[in-house]
C-alpha cells in the first residue's frame, strides 16, 4: 500500500514535468513566431553597439580581475 502511494505520487510527478516542458515549449515556439514581426530596431545605431562591446570587455576584466585577486588571497592562507 506504501509503495503504491510512492509509485502514483512519483508519476504525478512525471506527468507534471511532463506538461510543463511542453508548456515551456509551446512558449517559446510562439516567441519565436512572434519575434519575426518585430516594431522598432533600437540597439541598431553602430555606436550603443559600440558602447555595449566596450562595457563587456570593462565587465570582463573587473570580473577576471576580482577572481585573481580572490583565489590569490585564498592561496596565500596555504603558504
Amino acid at each position: 500500500m506504501f509503495q503504491l502511494t510512492i509509485r502514483r505520487r512519483g508519476a504525478q510527478a512525471v506527468v507534471a514535468q511532463c506538461v510543463t516542458a511542453l508548456s515551456v515549449m509551446a512558449l517559446s515556439v510562439l516567441a519565436w513566431l512572434s519575434a519575426d514581426h518585430v516594431a522598432d530596431d533600437r540597439g541598431s545605431d553602430s555606436s550603443e553597439k559600440a558602447f555595449m562591446v566596450i562595457l563587456a570587455i570593462a565587465l570582463g576584466g573587473a570580473v577576471s580581475a576580482a577572481a585573481i585577486a580572490f583565489v590569490a588571497s585564498k592561496t596565500s592562507l596555504f603558504q
